[in-house]
């Protein structure tokens, strides 16, 4: 039993990791820059489904900080690109003198 979830958890490891080639792919190819948003984020999602099957694998829970750090960077990228996409601006200015 024990050998057939490692070849499982490796399946799984291997499936994340190409779902990641595909979108860095579709994320090179498409030129309009929500298209390019919408596939860097979702690249987050085998990212941290391929940590999730690694820590699996090698039985340890060490790996959860590095999930929670990866899940913050990309909403707060999404949400910062976002916002500068439709603001033109990312902070706002104090210089209104």
């Amino acid at each position: 039993m024990d050998k057939l979830l490692n070849i499982t958890i490796i399946a799984g490891i291997i499936t994340s990791f190409i779902m990641i080639i595909f979108l860095l792919y579709y994320m090179v190819t498409k030129k309009s820059i929500y298209e390019k948003i919408l596939a860097s984020d979702l690249i987050s999602m085998p990212l941290i489904s391929a940590i999730v099957l690694i820590s699996m694998y090698y039985k340890t829970k060490s790996y959860i900080s590095l999930i929670m750090i990866i899940a913050i960077i990309c909403f707060i990228g999404t949400v910062v690109t976002t916002r500068f996409l439709a603001r033109k601006e990312i902070f706002d200015e104090d210089n209104n003198r």
